[in-house]
């Protein structure tokens, strides 16, 4: 049981990890002027290992960054197709 609250933990931080990076990445300026900015997944890959350490899987930093796309107002055409 507690091996099981252990991973529950684990694998919570990790998401929350993933999605800081997704959210910064989605919160740049550059966004909001220009319409033709697109933002690409592999940039919140590199962003998570950078900032905390992580590996994340190409489907996972595309889930994440159009989960902070959506949040902040824009569309996932705002996302390049990888």
């Amino acid at each position: 049981m507690l091996k099981k609250r252990a991973e529950a933990r684990s694998a919570s931080r990790r998401h929350r990890q993933i999605m800081s990076a997704a959210r910064h990445m989605a919160d740049s300026p550059s966004l909001w002027g220009d319409e033709t900015i697109q933002m690409d997944p592999e940039y919140v890959i590199v962003l998570a290992y950078g900032r905390h350490q992580i590996r994340v899987t190409p489907e996972e930093a595309r889930d994440a960054l159009g989960a902070a796309l959506l949040e902040r107002g824009f569309g996932l055409d705002r996302m390049t197709a990888a």
